[in-house]
């Protein structure tokens, strides 16, 4: 069993994570920033990725066999960009040779206009989210590109931005035309910990759907998910004047051959996700 390092162990994906990685028997240190409260499982560590000193401070203390790094900043933050690399290069650079980083990528890399996209593809990103973590890419040797992390109960932010908007009384704009590749959070940490015990794991790698949908498709299998079937509420709305990127499919061919973990569609995970709640 290794030790873990899991940064942005209060995000999404990162208490996903650290409650298998434990279930599994891994020795766990889960970061926080903020919000320790929402650490799910593992120890939890308090650090500031943008802090050189600290997180040379966290590694000699941890001495982790793999870290994987799915802390993020608020898409709002000030100076997004510069504290998504911030974080990845003083990982990359104080993480000891022997020990596997595991980066997580976004399909916001590219920009829409010639997908399905291999891992191959070159960047092109619309945003200085995409920019950043095209630049972040170049870090690691271990990098899972993925998509849309949703769940199907509050406290994913796929879920609770249109709870909020749904309190409030206010239209959901969904697009019709911005096709993703969106993953259930509990299939991608499922994968993500495969991969961290797989040697056949290097380069970058694409973890997504195999079924790509739209955003207007996954918010209603959500909101249905969590008791909302009027969809009165969904503005229908197109990318064409917003700049956003529209089609953005990956390619999952080569992930499907290496991994043990099926990749699930949005109605395999809703599927899987209602069977395992309790009757």
């Amino acid at each position: 069993m290794a030790k873990l390092l899991i940064t942005g162990g209060s995000g999404d994906l990162g208490r996903s994570l650290c409650r298998r990685a434990v279930e599994a028997g891994h020795t766990v240190t889960a970061t926080y920033l903020t919000r320790p409260e929402r650490i799910a499982a593992g120890t939890p560590l308090q650090l500031d990725l943008t802090d050189r000193d600290a997180v040379a401070a966290a590694l000699d203390a941890t001495q982790p066999e793999c870290i994987i790094h799915t802390a993020m900043p608020p898409m709002n933050a000030p100076n997004l960009r510069q504290s998504i690399i911030s974080g990845a290069w003083h990982l990359s650079k104080l993480c000891p040779r022997s020990t596997r980083l595991i980066f997580f990528s976004t399909d916001l890399v590219f920009d829409g206009t010639a997908s399905p996209y291999t891992e191959t593809a070159a960047p092109s990103p619309l945003s200085a989210y995409g920019t950043a973590k095209a630049e972040m890419e170049l870090m690691s040797d271990y990098v899972i590109r993925t998509s849309l992390i949703y769940d199907f109960k509050p406290g994913n932010k796929q879920v609770d931005w249109m709870l909020e908007k749904i309190a409030r009384r206010e239209p959901l704009r969904l697009f019709t035309d911005e096709i993703r590749c969106p993953i259930w959070v509990e299939n991608l940490a499922e994968a993500t910990l495969e991969l961290a015990e797989n040697p056949s794991f290097k380069g970058i790698l694409h973890v997504a759907s195999p079924e790509p949908v739209s955003r207007v498709v996954l918010g209603q299998r959500i909101l249905e998910a969590v008791g909302w079937a009027d969809y009165d509420l969904i503005e229908q709305a197109s990318v064409t004047a917003t700049g956003r990127p529209g089609n953005l499919i990956l390619d999952v061919s080569k992930a499907q051959l290496l991994l043990k973990t099926p990749l699930l569609t949005v109605d395999q995970a809703f599927s899987a996700w209602k069977d395992s709640r309790p009757s």
